[in-house]
C-alpha cells in the first residue's frame, strides 16, 4: 500500500518524463496543465475515490493508501491484450502499452 501523494507523484513523473516529450504545442502545454491542475486538486480527487462503491469493494484504498501492487498486477494482465488508446478531448489519443504500466508502477514504488 502507498499513500495517495506517492501514487499521484508517480503518475507526474510518468506525464513528465514519458508523455509530454512526445507531445509538441498547444496538446504539450495543455496537457500538462492539466496534470498540474489534476496534482492541485489530488486530496479533493481521492476523497472522493475513496466514497466512490466500486473502490470500497475492490478494497483499494484504506485510509490514504492505495493497493498500487493489486492494481499493477491486474493492468499487467489487461495489458497482456494489446495496447489501449484514450482519446482526449482536444488532445487526441494517447496510447498505453505493458511498457507503460511497469513505468508508472516503477515511478510509485521508487519515489
Amino acid at each position: 500500500m502507498y499513500e495517495y501523494r506517492t501514487v499521484v507523484n508517480g503518475i507526474l513523473e510518468f506525464i513528465d518524463k514519458d508523455l509530454l516529450p512526445k507531445m509538441s504545442g498547444l496538446q504539450k502545454w495543455l496537457f500538462g496543465t492539466g496534470a498540474g491542475i489534476m496534482a492541485n486538486k489530488s486530496e479533493h480527487l481521492f476523497e472522493e475515490l475513496k466514497h466512490n462503491s466500486l473502490i470500497k469493494t475492490l478494497c483499494l484504498i484504506e485510509d490514504s493508501k492505495v493497493d498500487v501492487t493489486c492494481i499493477y498486477k491486474e493492468l499487467l494482465k489487461q495489458a497482456e491484450h494489446g495496447a489501449i488508446h484514450i482519446e482526449i478531448p482536444m488532445l487526441g489519443t494517447v496510447t498505453l502499452d505493458r511498457s507503460d504500466v511497469d513505468k508508472i508502477y516503477r515511478y510509485i514504488i521508487e519515489d
